[in-house]
């Protein structure tokens, strides 16, 4: 049986038997980081509001990269990379300085210099082997607000020199960052002076913006809800069938949207199922609640296995 899971840890990975389901806009999103990467940028923020599968991304793309699993999700070919193995280093977001949480994630202690001094020689040792290394940091938008709010001006140098430190053309490592909202957004009640010096440490980063349209949201929620899928009467497939067409005709819905993605949406019509799918994006968690939705149990509600693809 599919599971279901409201988030994804990067530090845990999948668990077992779940699903990561790939979508146009992951393999987009791959293609930036990638194609970039060999024009010689290594240091990205990928945004994309909660809920739309940005974790399980990361993860999905260190499992490919550590080449434990034969089945590739997104990646199979790490000669781009130039290097025979990679090694991930993976950090999720708190409200703590970041030269905090990368020596506890290099097991160091120390000042800022000796972190990125520790970062460094762990990198050569790698480099060394042939070895990449890809630094994860999911829910980096925690250390940016405690950044603004603590010391900006020390906090932001360090990720400066830490983008510098990855953004050598040489040097065989990755460092990626996932933020709800742009990183500018971030600086609230900064003086003017901060502000321009925290835009300055924005450009050492290259945004990737991670934006699943509505209607893949709703396939996903389909080909997950296949299992649960009932025999429809005559009667609500005809019904469903007629409602399906006026949706493409009216252009409500894209004409990619089949009319058997709507039957295992059912009882969900094209209509409401596209306005409930706005609705969460604008107000809510994105697919994460609308996957939520599906799976509720209880009195008045339908039952359904499903799985988000943001814990997959």
């Amino acid at each position: 049986m599919n599971q279901f899971s409201l988030s994804a840890n990067i530090e845990t990975g999948f668990s077992k038997g779940n699903q990561y389901i790939v979508t146009p806009n992951t393999k987009k999103v791959l293609a930036e980081i990638v194609n970039g990467y060999q024009s010689g940028i290594h240091s990205y923020t990928i945004i994309g509001t909660y809920g739309t599968g940005k974790s399980s991304f990361l993860i999905a793309l260190q499992e490919d990269l550590s080449g434990k699993n034969k089945r590739k999700y997104l990646f199979d070919n790490k000669d781009v990379l130039g290097c025979e193995d990679v090694k991930t280093l993976n950090i999720i977001g708190d409200y703590a300085s970041l030269p905090h949480l990368l020596a506890r994630k290099l097991n160091i202690e120390g000042n800022t210099d000796s972190v990125l001094d520790a970062l460094r020689a762990y990198c050569n040792k790698l480099n060394a082997k042939n070895t990449f290394l890809v630094i994860m940091i999911d829910e980096f938008g925690k250390v940016l607000e405690h950044a603004a709010k603590k010391d900006p001006e020390s906090e932001l140098y360090f990720m400066q020199k830490l983008a510098e430190f990855a953004n050598v053309p040489t040097r065989k490592v990755l460092l990626l960052t996932t933020l709800h909202q742009n990183f500018s957004a971030y600086a609230k009640g900064l003086s003017q002076p901060q502000r321009n010096e925290w835009n300055k440490v924005k450009g050492r980063f290259k945004e990737v913006v991670f934006v699943e349209p509505v209607e893949q949201i709703l396939m996903l929620a389909a080909r997950q809800n296949k299992e649960q899928e009932r025999t429809l009467t005559e009667t609500e497939e005809a019904n469903l069938s007629t409602l399906h067409q006026l949706a493409i005709d009216t252009k409500f819905v894209s004409s990619d949207f089949s009319f058997e993605a709507a039957k295992s949406l059912y009882p969900l019509d094209p209509f409401s199922a596209f306005s409930i799918t706005q609705a969460i994006q604008r107000y809510g968690q994105n697919e994460r609640s609308l996957f939520s939705f599906l799976h509720a149990q209880g009195s008045n509600v339908r039952q359904a296995d499903v799985q988000s693809p943001d814990g997959v």
